[in-house]
Formats: structure tokens, sequence, C-alpha cells
């Protein structure tokens, strides 16, 4: 069905029903979509397009021809900034905003295409702050977020213990609410993304829980339509070394190895640590780097049809699935790092991206100090780490260490 109908007025839904919902008008029957959503993302990202005819009497656009005169229908209108909700099969999975609109036309049909976010792109876009207070002391990760989210009026939801306060927390000249946020986030050795309906989650790797169901290469269960892996090991090394002053402020230098097994030729890799081995040991850091740049080495994408596993939920980044691949011969728990609905000619699929957890199970930052002498827990200037971008912190989204330490190859 095609057209666009007064909220409250939209008709029974279907399988694979699409609906935008903007300035109280319900806009339906979408040929394509795709809505991203990752837990290296600030915010879920959705594109919808419709090819629609239309007179030159103005009377509003259908696909099938037919003119707003006869059927109660309003003429479709979508600005750019307008506040927007997509539903899927009726259920809300995005509120958020328009980004863009593109119109491609002639003398009878047209092609729109919108694009936007969810709430939490705001967070990406805008300074944490023009007017003062830019520093706040003993203040914990999850009150540091809300104040910054206020102005934007984006809740902010912790579904774990956000750790001991901060003495100090600070906001560098030039960051976005979001690079502030996600520095935090780091030294807790926490997640911060968006949940796709407005809010900020501050959680962990796998907290969402069970998946939607299991994902099965082959059989009569079997509901893998297709599956992409990349296996990249240009970040492993056999031989991991921390170097760096003596925990406790002994002097002297401190140093711990950790080797990967499975990388059988010379390739170390010695890191300067930034902060004295205290808090977080030389040993921690240098075990953590071989286990999670041996996890991100393995990434799978598999496609699956529908929206929804077998227990009815929609697929959810973050949550946790049983993986049976035979051609790979893995049978494993592993992370739902994203998922991106789709709707085109063939139907609805939705692509779910896995890798295992340790990936993403990040290394709570050592603290530093100031130049002042004040100490600065894990908050680095802003030139210390690619984060511009909202997409998740600049080490998990590149495959490079974390800000606490400077890698060098001997």
């Amino acid at each position: 069905m095609s057209g666009f109908f007064p909220a409250g007025q939209f008709p029974a839904t279907t399988a694979g029903q699409v609906a935008l919902t903007v300035d109280g008008l319900v806009h339906s029957g979408w040929l394509s979509m795709r809505l991203a959503h990752s837990i290296e993302a600030a915010a879920s990202k959705f594109t919808l397009e419709l090819t629609e005819r239309w007179t030159r009497g103005g009377a509003a656009p259908s696909q099938s021809g037919s003119s707003a005169a006869g059927d109660g229908r309003l003429e479709r209108r979508i600005r750019p900034a307008e506040r927007c909700i997509i539903a899927l099969d009726g259920e809300e999975v995005l509120s958020g905003h328009i980004d863009g609109v593109d119109a491609d036309y002639d003398a009878t049909r047209h092609t729109l295409s919108v694009t936007g976010r969810d709430l939490v792109g705001d967070l990406v876009d805008g300074a944490a702050a023009i007017e003062p207070p830019f520093e706040w002391r003993a203040i914990k990760l999850d009150e540091l977020a809300r104040r910054v989210c206020a102005p934007f009026n984006i809740e902010v939801v912790a579904s774990v213990d956000c750790g001991a306060p901060f003495p100090r927390a600070a906001i560098q000249p030039g960051e976005t609410a979001w690079e502030v946020i996600e520095r935090g986030c780091r030294q807790r050795g926490l997640i911060a993304t968006g949940d796709g309906r407005g809010r900020l989650l501050i959680t962990k790797a796998g907290a969402g829980g069970e998946g939607a169901g299991m994902l099965r290469l082959g059989g009569e269960d079997g509901n893998i339509l297709s599956a992409q892996g990349r296996f990249d090991w240009s970040g492993r090394h056999d031989l991991v070394v921390v170097r760096g002053q003596g925990e406790g402020g002994k002097a002297g230098q401190g140093e711990a190895r950790a080797r990967d097994a499975e990388v059988t030729r010379h390739r170390p890799k010695l890191l300067l640590a930034e902060a004295a081995g205290e808090g977080v040991t030389f040993q921690r850091r240098a075990d953590w780097e071989v286990i999670t740049c041996a996890a991100r080495s393995r990434r799978l994408t598999y496609r699956v049809p529908g929206w929804r596993g077998r227990s009815g939920r929609l697929w959810r980044p973050n949550t946790m699935v049983r993986v049976q691949d035979a051609y790979l011969e893995l049978e494993r728990e592993m992370l739902i790092v994203s998922v991106a609905w789709t709707l085109d000619d063939q139907g609805t699929v939705t692509e779910i991206e896995v890798a295992p957890r340790e990936a993403f199970e990040i290394l709570p930052e050592p603290s530093t100090r100031g130049s002042g002498g004040g100490l600065r827990e894990g908050f680095y200037r802003a030139e210390e780490g690619a984060r511009n971008e909202g997409a998740g912190t600049g080490y998990r989204r590149t495959g490079d260490l974390p800000p606490p330490s400077r890698a060098t190859t001997p």
C-alpha cells in the first residue's frame, strides 16, 4: 500500500511495512529502506526511497497515479531538519531528525530519497559547551554525560556501574558533546552508543543479553542467506612488550610481555606507557593487546531473511548470538556488533555483523597528570585520538591503539 495518512489512521500493518512519521503524518509505501545501528557508532542512520507518479495540477503523488481529491490523502511534504519516527511492522525503532531530502524527477514522476539519524546524532555535530561551566570536579561518568546531554534534551541511561567519580573532568575547546562523553567512557572501560530511539546508552559489550535467535548455515533450521568474512591479521604481533615507569612511582623501568601463539613469524610490538604502571598493570595491558587484536582480526557479516529472529524479536546490536557456520567450522557465541534492517524489491533482510566479544571489551585507561599537576583521568587533548566522526572510538574503528599508549615498531 502506498500513501500518507494522518497519525493514528495508519492501515493495519503487514510484514515488511515501513512507516515514517513526520509532523503528525505517517508516510508509507517506501520501496527501499536501510536502517543501520551499530555499537561502534553514536547514532543510527537511515535511508528511505520511493518512486511516485504525479500530475501537473498539483495533485498528491502516489504510485498508482491517483490524485488526492478522491482518497483523502494529503500532499507528501518532507523537509530537512524535521523530527521523525520510523516504525517497522508497527514497532518504533528510531526517533530522530531528517538530515537530507533528495528529489530526482521529470514531467511525470519523481524519486524521493530521505536520509537521517536518531536524536543522538546531534551530540556528534554539536559543541559540548558554548558557555560555562567547562569543568566539573568529583563527577561520575553518567552524571557528566547527563550534564553534557541536557541542552540537547537527550536522556542518558547507564545499564552498568560507571565506576568512581572523576577528580576532574574538563571540556577541551572545540570538542563536541560526543567526544567528551566517549573520552569518559574509555577511561572507565565502557561503551557509549545510541539506542536508536533518542537515548544515549552507557554499557558494556554484550550487555544487551540474548539475541533474537541463532545464526545457522544450512540444514532444515538454517537461516543464513549469505555470509561475508574479513580475516585481517595485519594488526597482530607475535610479541607485545609494554614498558614504562615502574609501578607505584618506583625508580627504574617497568616491563611486561605477552605472546600471540598463532603468529609464527617475527612481528614484535613495543608500547611505551604514557602513565606509570599503577591501576592497570603493564602485564594486563600487554595481555589485553594480544587478546583484542586477535579478536578484531575476525569479523563476519550474515544476511538473514526478515527483520526478526525465531523469538519474534527484532535483531539488535550488543546482544549475543549463537553462530553455527559449517563452512568456517565455527560454533560459538558471538557479539552482534551491528545490524542493518533493509527493504528492497526482493523483500526484507537483516545484515548482522558479528565479532568475538573480546574485541569490544575495553581496557580502562590509566590516569595521567595534567600540565598543572592536577589529576586528569582519561581526559586527553582532542588531537590525541581520531574521534571527530562519532563512529566509535578511534582505536576501535581503525584498529589503532587507545590513546594512553604510543606504539612503535622496533
